[in-house]
């Protein structure tokens, strides 16, 4: 097999991915892709080659790419120029050789259902530009990222309770370590060329179920109050949110509580080997229990 490379592999998703990988294959084989080298010492420390390569930058990122068969490409973030961003890695990828892209893209019922301003759109794009490239392709759909709950509920939810847009809604949190072991898994084997894989905990679970795991887990009578999309933008602009920021989660909590995201797959407890982690194991984790 030939080198694979992830990119971001100085971000939270690339990293963890990067620290999967080295442990199903030897790290020579594996090259993290990054914009900057002086903050890329924790990938040299694990053995793998770092390269730089900027996604507005085509020509860097065909010297990036040379000699590489595979790439996990973690998506751009959201507020920039999406599709031209990942269109440029695509035509990278085919000027330098490489065989086989991995998309990480986000979990969806549908294509048209309760889309996200900033990212479902590019998406879409994203993903009919990579399957017409003549390139393999793999896509990976993740949900809401259980790490980063403290952003959308409050770093003082385990204490105090929360309030959230979310009414009944339900979502199959997951953790990136465990999404990027998944990616680890897909980037080492062969046969999943010309699929779309939705890669989750495997479970949904409401704000009411994560009050109640909250509850279980300090032995405190935390409680989650539904609230309406506006009062909770108002609110955390009134904290200081920049608009675009609050409008935005406000956009993944819509989705939601309309049920854009209750949908479960078992295929990341196929890819691993093992149920990923529940709600309880989540919640720990998150706020640090």
């Amino acid at each position: 097999m030939g080198k694979m490379l992830i990119t971001g592999a100085s971000g939270q998703l690339g990293s963890a991915v990067v620290r999967s990988l080295v442990a199903k294959v030897p790290a020579a084989d594996v090259v993290g892709m990054v914009r900057d080298k002086s903050k890329a010492q924790a990938l040299v420390d694990v053995g793998v080659e770092v390269r730089e390569g900027d996604y507005l930058n085509v020509q860097s990122l065909v010297s990036a790419f040379a000699g590489v068969e595979k790439i996990y490409l973690v998506s751009a973030v959201a507020f920039s120029d999406r599709v031209t961003q990942h269109k440029n890695v695509f035509e990278a990828a085919r000027l330098a050789g490489v065989r086989h892209v991995i998309y990480t893209s986000i979990q969806r019922i549908s294509d048209d259902f309760c889309p996200i301003d900033g990212v479902t759109a590019s998406d879409l794009e994203t993903e009919a530009l990579l399957k017409s490239s003549g390139l393999d392709y793999t896509i990976v759909r993740h949900p809401l990222y259980a790490d980063g709950l403290s952003l959308f509920i409050g770093d003082t939810a385990a204490q105090e309770g929360f309030s959230a847009p979310a009414g009944q809604g339900r979502v199959p949190l997951t953790n990136v370590e465990e999404l990027a072991e998944g990616g680890a898994v897909l980037l080492s084997q062969s046969g999943h060329e010309g699929r779309v894989y939705l890669l989750n905990s495997g479970q949904a679970w409401s704000f009411v179920d994560i009050a109640a795991a909250l509850s279980r887990i300090t032995g405190k009578a935390i409680g989650y109050q539904p609230i309406s999309n506006e009062a909770f933008v108002a609110a955390r602009e009134a904290e200081g949110w920049p608009a675009h920021v609050a409008s935005f989660i406000g956009g993944w909590f819509n989705a939601i509580e309309k049920g854009a995201f209750d949908q479960t797959s078992r295929t990341l407890e196929e890819l691993i080997g093992r149920k990923p982690k529940d709600l309880e194991a989540i919640l720990r984790d998150a706020f640090k229990l």
